[in-house]
C-alpha cells in the first residue's frame, strides 16, 4: 500500500511545472485492479485574495459584481494546489485522461472577499461505475478557523469498454429521464441566451490560472482528442450560478452540478432555469437543444 502524501504551501503552487510532470508522467489511464489511491492531502496557508484578479473573474463569469465571494472563486485559489495533487507520482492515473463530470459546492455564509481564506483539500480510493473509476477531489476554505465553504469535484477515468455503441446507449438512455422530469415539472422555463467567444478560453485562464491546453486554442486541443477549444467545466458552471441569481444569496448555498457535454468554442448557449422558494434548476443547452450541463441551486436565508 503507498504512503499517504501531505503537501503545503504557503502560496498558491506554480501551473506550468505541474503541467509538465503531467504530460511526462508515465501513467495509466486506468488504474489496475491492484492498485489503490492513497490518501493525498494538501493545505495553502491564507492568502489575501487580489480584488483586481477577483472583479475580473467576476467580469469574465457574468457577474455584476463581487463584494461578496462568487461562490466558485475559491476553486480558482485551489488550482495549483489541485494539479499538484494529482500531478503527484502518488496519484497512480494521468491526469490526461480523466474528465469532470460532477461538482458541488457549499457555501455556509455570504462571505467578504477581502478577508484571508486558508484552503485544505484531499483525495482517497475510488469508485468502479458503470461508466469507468470516479475519484472524489474534496476541498475546504476556512476563515480564521471555521469552515466556510466546501466542495466535490468528481472525476472520471473511462473504461475501456464503455466506449464505442454500448456508451452512446447509456447517455442517450440518460438523456431521455431527464427530458421526462423536465417536461413533468410545471415551473415556468426562463431563457437566458449568451455566447461563448473564440478566446473565452485564454480570458479565464488569465484570471482563473487554469491554463490547461484544451482551454486556449483549436491547435492546442486537438492533441488531447477534441476538435476545437472547449470552454472551462468551471466557467460554465458560474457562469449558470450567476444568471440564477447566486449573487443574491447571503445565507447556506448549495450548488450541484452534472457535465454533460463539452462547449466547444466560440458557441451560442440558451439557459433554461427554473425558480421557486429558494431553488433553481438549471440546463445549459446549444442551439440544437442538447444540454452542456444540468444543475441546482438551493439557498436559505441567512
Amino acid at each position: 500500500m503507498a504512503a499517504n502524501v501531505n503537501l503545503q504551501f504557503r502560496s498558491p503552487p506554480g501551473i506550468w511545472g505541474n503541467y509538465l510532470r503531467v504530460v511526462a508522467a508515465r501513467k495509466p489511464r486506468y488504474m489496475p485492479a491492484d492498485v489503490q489511491v492513497p490518501r493525498i492531502e494538501a493545505s495553502l496557508a491564507p492568502i489575501q485574495p487580489d480584488p483586481q484578479r477577483l472583479q475580473r473573474y467576476a467580469a469574465v463569469c457574468g457577474l455584476p459584481h463581487a463584494d461578496v465571494v462568487p461562490i466558485a472563486w475559491p476553486h480558482m485559489l485551489a488550482i495549483g494546489m489541485h494539479l499538484s495533487m494529482l500531478a503527484s507520482p502518488a496519484f497512480p492515473v494521468s491526469v490526461l485522461g480523466v474528465v469532470h463530470v460532477r461538482n458541488r459546492i457549499v457555501r455556509e455564509q455570504a462571505q467578504d472577499p477581502a478577508r484571508p481564506m486558508a484552503l485544505r483539500s484531499w483525495i482517497e480510493g475510488h469508485r468502479d461505475t458503470e461508466r469507468g473509476q470516479e475519484f472524489d477531489l474534496e476541498t475546504e476554505a476556512t476563515v480564521d478557523g471555521a469552515v466556510t465553504w466546501r466542495e466535490t469535484c468528481t472525476f472520471l477515468a473511462r473504461a475501456q469498454r464503455m466506449t464505442g455503441a454500448r456508451q452512446l446507449v447509456v447517455e442517450r438512455a440518460r438523456e431521455r429521464e431527464r427530458e421526462r422530469e423536465e417536461a413533468a415539472d410545471p415551473t415556468p422555463v426562463r431563457v437566458t441566451r449568451f455566447s461563448a467567444p473564440a478566446g473565452l478560453g485564454r480570458r479565464y485562464a488569465a484570471v482563473s490560472g487554469d491554463y490547461n491546453p484544451i482551454h486556449l486554442g483549436d491547435l492546442l486541443a486537438r492533441p488531447f482528442g477534441f476538435p476545437k477549444a472547449i470552454a472551462h467545466g468551471m466557467w460554465s458552471l458560474a457562469r449558470c450560478a450567476a444568471e440564477v441569481g447566486e449573487t443574491q444569496a447571503r445565507g447556506r448555498t448549495t450548488l450541484d452540478v452534472v457535465f454533460r457535454m463539452p462547449v466547444y468554442l466560440p458557441a451560442e448557449l440558451a439557459l433554461e432555469s427554473r425558480a421557486t422558494q429558494g431553488r433553481a434548476s438549471f440546463t445549459l443547452k446549444d442551439p440544437g437543444g442538447k444540454a452542456h450541463l444540468t444543475g441546482e441551486l438551493r439557498t436559505a436565508s441567512a
